[in-house]
């Protein structure tokens, strides 16, 4: 998720490590062949590096908390399907600074103490700054690869990510931003996924139809299931096995996707 980086999920900072939900119906869009592909951001094109719970934890070491890396992904996960049911029923907080900060001060200080932390607030404010900084983060190289393929092969590209507005200047920043005609990013809009008006609004400003898009991510509940009710075709990028028991199209690495749409 982060999401300042989450995405799920961080932020998205956007965390976009989430929970895991049944995919369910298959998508009733798969026979129809897409023009438009949309892409989350957060652990789907971009991540922290190395990676979200190592950072984490070196950031939680220098204030004296030894955290497993296995136990901050699972419980990053598990306060962050509380934070998606939230968003489904319209609640934001990338598209205000001061609301952004609040929610990832909360969220941080939540999850170390869910940890063991018992110490001041010190640790949260740490963690904050290092996820908002954009030189934490790098492009999966899986991402550049299938977003070149794709593009030589012309099909349109964008973005839907939870995230503040500070990500354009990151995708900028990675040589990423050339490759997308649309990048609807919450923290310039009233929604956040899986509300489906920030789909909505991806297809009319590309001009597109959900029934020609389909939309990847990292996310069960944002990504899957937000894109899948508001008309697109859905597919869950799963990196690293985290959904065993998902239903519906996925993929372990984004170049999956070109042989998908042919």
């Amino acid at each position: 998720m982060r999401k300042t980086f989450l995405e799920k999920g961080l932020g998205e900072p956007f965390i976009a490590f989430m929970i895991n939900v049944k995919g369910g119906a298959n998508n009733l869009m798969k026979s129809r062949r897409p023009s438009a592909v949309f892409f989350d951001a957060g652990e789907t094109l971009v991540h922290p590096i190395p990676s979200f719970p190592q950072l984490f934890t070196e950031v939680c070491k220098v204030h004296g908390l030894e955290a497993d890396i296995a136990e901050v992904s699972l419980t990053t996960r598990k306060l962050m399907a509380e934070v998606e049911e939230r968003q489904r029923e319209g609640y934001t907080f990338t598209n205000h600074p001061q609301r952004s900060r609040r929610f990832w001060l909360s969220f941080y200080g939540r999850l170390v103490n869910e940890l063991g932390y018992r110490g001041d607030d010190g640790l949260a404010r740490s963690l904050y700054e290092t996820f908002s900084r954009p030189e934490n983060y790098e492009a999966y190289p899986d991402a550049v690869e299938a977003l070149e393929e794709l593009a030589r092969k012309g099909y349109r590209l964008g973005i839907i990510s939870n995230f503040e507005p500070w990500l354009e200047d990151l995708l900028r920043r990675l040589g990423l931003a050339g490759y997308f005609e649309v990048m609807v990013i919450s923290g310039n809009e009233e929604y956040e996924k899986p509300h489906p008006r920030i789909f909505q609004l991806a297809l009319q400003r590309m001009g597109v139809s959900p029934e020609t898009s389909l939309h990847v991510g990292d996310s069960p509940v944002s990504d899957f299931a937000g894109a899948r009710d508001a008309g697109l075709r859905a597919v869950l990028l799963d990196r690293w096995g985290r959904f065993p028991d998902f239903r519906g199209e996925r993929v372990r690495d984004l170049r999956e996707i070109i042989s998908l749409l042919e």
